[in-house]
């Protein structure tokens, strides 16, 4: 990797919900928005079921919009918004190894 790729990966890895989607990914292989958003609003402990529903909603938006294009554009994963699929990218084995390690900070990430 030259050092313009390295600070991509950085970049990208900087923010919880793009490595929360890569860690989905390392175990399921495949998925839509949808239920990325489902997955990451559950983890989330909010017992009102109307917050959490807004949430989802404001979770899938932020991914269709944001986060899976930008992971898309770098080919870490395969997203073209229909028909709402996602699934590892010719360069997701490039990134993979820098995604577990991180998942112990999670917990104290400032996104």
């Amino acid at each position: 990797m030259d050092p313009r790729e390295i600070d991509a990966v950085f970049a990208l890895l900087s923010n919880a919900t793009r490595r929360s989607v890569l860690r989905y990914l390392v175990d399921a292989e495949e998925t839509t928005a949808r239920e990325l958003a489902r997955t990451l609003t559950m983890e989330a402990p909010d017992s009102d079921t109307r917050a959490i529903d807004d949430s989802r909603q404001v979770v899938a938006t932020a991914l269709v919009h944001n986060h899976l294009p930008r992971l898309d554009e770098y080919d870490i994963v395969e997203y073209d918004g229909t028909p709402d699929e996602v699934t590892p990218g010719p360069n997701f084995d490039a990134v993979e190894p820098f995604v577990e390690p991180l998942e112990e900070f999670d917990g104290e990430s400032a996104d």
